[in-house]
């Protein structure tokens, strides 16, 4: 499966957008910094999810970082890395 940063693929086929899909990875303490391991678990993670849409590309990937820090209750601060893309299948001629 093709997975792309842009909005499109460099190849240039028509795509058909199937849906947005979403990964996570595992909620960790803030401090402690993220690996290349973990972010490229949650591309194989959104690679099977568009998976299950019989996606054929995921493009528009994007990660974003997501923390929590209780109010009421002391405790270490977590993030995670969330990464999310758009599934798209490519358009068969007729």
């Amino acid at each position: 499966m093709k997975v792309s940063f842009s909005a499109g693929l460099d190849d240039g086929p028509d795509l058909i957008p199937i849906g947005r899909v979403k990964a996570t990875t595992r909620w960790r303490a803030a401090a402690e910094p993220g690996t290349e391991e973990e972010r490229r678990a949650a591309i194989g993670t959104l690679i099977r999810e568009a998976a299950e849409y019989d996606a054929d590309a995921v493009i528009d990937v994007r990660f974003e970082v997501d923390g929590v820090k209780g109010v009421d209750i002391e405790g270490v601060a977590l993030q995670r890395v969330t990464v999310t893309g758009l599934a798209v299948r490519f358009a068969r001629a007729a």
